[in-house]
């Protein structure tokens, strides 16, 4: 039966089958609870009620008009193909329930497992680098500046926010064009791939840019992605170039 509380909201449970509400360390406990905040996203609308069960149960609450966004959201992590952030914490709260020798769930108001969560169980997990290569991000400077030599750019892209590192130089020319101009950037990104195959850029160091006068962000990347290439086909692009940057076959 699905659960429901005063005012339309829902609770999920996260069922942690180590320690119990006695001896969960309250460091850990906030831990995983960071993780499923990102998880679950919509913060504010997502409430802790109370740690309940034998085991370790943090029982969140769900304002009825961000359930569905919620529910597609875990959804969309259940496929692989959640935000990356969503992924992120789910890598995370995999490896936490691991080294906890525990597992994990995340249970609907209605008693069906969302997510299930092997920890412990699931066979030891595989990532590739971190490694090096050349690449390029697109966006608008919204945040430049630092005290090291070396400072942090925020590019505002389509859909996610870039961090990536300058020279003060080279940052001072691009601080011309905050928050109006979209521009170009090319340096070496570090990537690292998780666990689950997502793909995670660590850092990116800008070594030139370039304005891109009197188009839109959208525009740039619609004519990023109209240029002819084989790699858009490929199912996994840097996988491939893994393959290619390490001599192996197929």
């Amino acid at each position: 039966m699905v659960k429901k509380r005063k005012g339309g909201t829902r609770e999920y449970r996260f069922k942690i089958d180590a320690y119990s509400p006695e001896t969960m360390p309250l460091s850990r406990l906030a831990e995983y609870l960071a993780d499923l905040s990102v998880l679950f996203g919509e913060d504010k609308s997502v409430h802790l009620i109370r740690i309940e069960g034998g085991s370790t149960d943090p029982i969140l609450l769900v304002e009825r008009e961000a359930e569905p966004k919620v529910r597609a959201r875990l959804r969309a992590v259940k496929q692989n193909n959640g935000p990356p952030e969503a992924m992120r914490a789910n890598d995370e709260l995999n490896e936490k329930l691991r080294e906890d020798n525990a597992t994990g769930e995340v249970i609907d108001p209605a008693g069906g497992k969302v997510l299930v969560f092997p920890g412990c169980e699931r066979a030891e997990p595989l990532a590739y680098g971190p490694f090096n290569q050349p690449g390029v991000l697109i966006g608008i400077p919204i945040k430049l500046g630092g005290e090291q030599e070396t400072v942090p750019i925020h590019l505002q892209g389509r859909y996610e926010k870039y961090i990536c590192f300058a020279k003060r130089s080279k940052a001072k020319e691009i601080a011309e064009h905050i928050f109006t101009n979209v521009i170009r950037v090319e340096g070496t990104a570090r990537w690292i791939r998780r666990p689950s195959g997502l793909w995670e850029m660590l850092n990116f160091t800008v070594k030139d840019f370039k304005p891109l006068a009197d188009a839109s962000l959208r525009e740039a990347i619609q004519k990023l992605r109209a240029i002819p290439a084989k790699w858009k086909n490929k199912e996994d692009p840097l996988g491939e170039l893994m393959d290619i940057r390490h001599g192996t076959d197929g």
